[in-house]
C-alpha cells in the first residue's frame, strides 16, 4: 500500500508507527494489516509484566497519631474483586480519599501504558472508542469511580464482539447503573436518564428523535411495525422496561430480603413494572420472564437501523477522520445490519469501514487527541511508558482527563477543545516532557544512541515514524532555531537529542492522523 499509507493506516486505526513498522506494513494491504489485528489474541504476557511492574505514588496521613503512609504502590486495585473496590466508595467507613480514589489512578496508568505497548492496537482503539461511547464520568461519584475497572473489563471482552450483548453489558455495568441512575428506578417511579441517553447517545442517535410525535403511531412508519426512530413515548415506556435493573449496595428489599453490598448488577422483581409497554412500535407483553422487558428494549434498539447509521457514523469520525465520506460509512452500516447476529459483528464493520481507500486517504485524518499524542509518541521514541501523576495531571490540562468527560456524550473528537491556548499550552508541556523523561516516565533509548551524531541527522532519524512526508519541513525549522539558539551541531549527550525529539513532536504534522 506504500508507507506513505501505510503510516496513516497505523496512526488512524492503531496508536501510530514504531520505527520500521510503517515500512514493514507497507509490504501489507489493508485488508490484510486489519485481518491480522483482529486475529490478534487479548492476552499479552509482555505487557501484562510491564503493567505488574507499574507503580504509583500514594501519600496521606492515615489518621491522629497514626503512621503517615509514603509509598510507591503497584496498580493493585485493578486486581480486586468488584465487591472489594466497591467497599472503598462506602461514604460510612473512614476511608482516606486516596485508597477511595487508587482504581481510577490505577486504571488511567494502565489504559495509557496499554495504547503505547499493547500488540492488538486496533482493540485498543476499539476499547477508547466505547469508552466516549458508553461514557461515565469518575468525578459524579465516588461509586462511579471506584467502578470503572469493573466497566473497562466489560468493553475490552465485548470491544469487537456483538453489539447487542456489548449493549447488555453497559447496561448491567454497575458505573452506569449509578452514573445513569438505573440503580433507583422503581415501578411508579422509573427513572428515564439511562432509557434517553441508550436511545439518544448509544443506538439511534439524536437524528432519530421524532419530538413532535405525541403517540407512538405518530412516529413514520410506527403503525407499519418499523418506526423511523423514537419519541418521548419510547423513552418513558423503556425507562418502566428497566425498573428493577439495579445494583446490590447492601439495601432492603423486603422484610424477607437483604442485597448483599457486593456493588454487582442485580435484578429486584418486586422493584420492576410488569404491565404492559410498548417500545419502538413493539408490544411487550404483561408479567413476562425476569428481565424480558429490557432486554427486548436493547434488542429493539440495536436491530434498529438507525443505530447502524448512528454507530457507523461515529466508527467512521473516529477512525477515519472528521468528515468521513459517506461511502466509507455506508460499508460500515451495511455490515453492522449484515452480520447483527454474528458474535463479531463490531470487528466486521470495522473491518468493512477501514477495506476503503479513505482509511489512508491523505484528505482525511483528525487531530490528535493529548492520549493519541502521547501514545505516539511514546511508540515512535520507543518510549517504554510508564505514568506517573504529574503527567496524568497535565494530559488532563491538555484536554483529556481519562474517563471524566462532564457530559455523557463522551470525549469529543472534534478539534476544538484541544485548540485553546491554554490546552495548546499544556499539550506542548506534555510532549515535550514526555521525549525529555521530566515525570521519570521513561526515557527513549534512541536518544543515548544518537549522541555524536549531528543535529539535523538525528532528527531526521527520530522523524521517520514521527513524521513521515512532513520531517523534511519540521527538520528545517528545527535546525534553524537550534542555530540560532547557538546550541552545538553534534548533541553532546542524550539530554540534548531528546530535546530534538521533543521539538520534532510540537510540529503540526504530528498533530494529525
Amino acid at each position: 500500500m506504500g508507507e506513505d499509507a501505510a503510516r496513516r493506516l497505523l496512526n488512524r486505526a492503531a496508536y501510530g508507527p514504531r520505527a520500521e513498522e510503517a515500512a514493514a506494513v507497507a509490504r501489507m494491504s489493508r485488508r490484510e494489516w486489519v485481518e491480522a489485528q483482529l486475529a490478534t489474541p487479548a492476552n499479552d504476557a509482555a505487557l501484562d509484566a510491564h503493567l505488574a511492574r507499574m507503580t504509583l505514588p500514594i501519600r496521606y496521613a492515615a489518621g491522629p497519631g497514626e503512621q503517615f503512609v509514603e509509598e510507591e504502590r503497584p496498580l493493585a486495585s485493578l486486581a480486586m474483586t468488584q465487591a472489594q473496590r466497591w467497599a472503598l466508595g462506602d461514604n460510612r467507613r473512614p476511608i482516606p480519599w486516596q485508597e477511595r480514589d487508587r482504581p481510577r489512578l490505577d486504571l488511567i496508568a494502565a489504559t495509557i501504558a496499554r495504547k503505547v505497548l499493547a500488540r492488538d492496537q486496533l482493540r485498543e482503539r476499539l476499547v477508547e472508542f466505547w469508552h466516549d461511547h458508553f461514557s461515565v464520568a469518575a468525578q459524579a461519584s465516588i461509586q462511579v469511580s471506584v467502578c470503572l475497572p469493573d466497566h473497562d473489563a466489560r468493553i475490552r471482552r465485548h470491544a469487537l464482539g456483538n453489539f447487542s450483548e456489548l449493549l447488555e453489558a453497559m447496561a448491567t455495568s454497575p458505573a452506569m447503573l449509578v452514573y445513569l441512575n438505573n440503580r433507583s428506578s422503581r415501578a411508579g417511579a422509573p427513572n428515564e436518564n439511562f432509557a434517553r441517553e441508550l436511545m439518544e447517545l448509544h443506538t439511534l442517535g439524536a437524528a432519530a428523535y421524532h419530538p413532535q410525535a405525541r403517540a407512538w403511531r405518530d412516529v413514520p412508519g410506527a403503525a407499519e411495525g418499523r418506526p423511523a426512530g423514537y419519541h418521548d413515548g419510547d423513552v418513558w415506556e423503556a425507562a418502566r422496561a428497566f425498573t428493577g435493573w439495579t445494583l446490590a449496595a447492601g439495601q432492603r428489599v423486603d422484610a424477607a430480603q437483604l442485597l448483599p453490598p457486593s456493588g454487582a448488577f442485580a435484578y429486584v422483581e418486586r422493584w420492576h413494572d410488569g404491565y404492559q409497554k410498548r417500545v419502538l412500535a413493539q408490544e411487550l407483553p404483561p408479567f413476562a420472564p425476569a428481565m424480558a422487558h429490557g432486554r427486548a428494549v436493547l434488542a429493539a434498539c440495536a436491530a434498529h437501523p438507525a443505530t447502524a447509521r448512528h454507530v457507523a457514523t461515529k466508527l467512521a469520525r473516529f477512525l477515519v477522520g472528521e468528515a468521513p465520506p459517506p461511502a466509507a460509512i455506508a460499508r460500515a452500516e451495511a455490515a453492522f445490519l449484515r452480520h447483527r447476529e454474528a458474535p463479531d459483528q463490531i470487528a466486521r464493520s470495522v473491518a468493512a469501514l477501514l477495506d476503503g481507500p479513505e482509511a489512508t486517504d491523505a484528505a482525511q485524518g483528525r487531530m490528535r487527541r493529548p492520549l493519541d499524542a502521547v501514545a505516539a509518541a511514546a511508540r515512535g521514541l520507543a518510549i517504554p511508558l510508564t505514568p506517573k501523576q504529574q503527567f496524568i495531571d497535565e494530559m488532563g490540562r491538555a484536554g483529556q482527563a481519562l474517563f471524566a468527560w462532564p457530559a455523557p456524550d463522551g470525549q469529543p473528537v472534534d478539534a476544538a477543545p484541544y485548540l485553546g491556548a491554554g490546552a495548546l499550552r499544556a499539550r506542548w508541556a506534555l510532549l515535550l516532557g514526555l521525549a525529555q523523561d521530566w515525570w521519570r516516565t521513561g526515557a527513549s533509548p534512541l536518544a543515548a544512541a544518537l549522541v555524536g551524531q549531528p543535529a539535523l541527522r538525528a532528527a531526521r532519524s527520530l522523524a521517520a515514524p514521527l513524521l513521515g512526508p512532513a520531517s523534511e519541513a519540521a527538520i528545517g525549522a528545527i535546525g534553524r532555531a537550534w542555530a540560532a539558539d547557538r546550541r552545538p551541531e553534534i548533541p553532546r549527550n542524550p539530554q540534548e537529542v531528546s530535546l530534538l525529539a521533543g521539538l520534532l513532536l510540537l510540529a503540526p504534522g504530528f498533530q494529525r492522523t
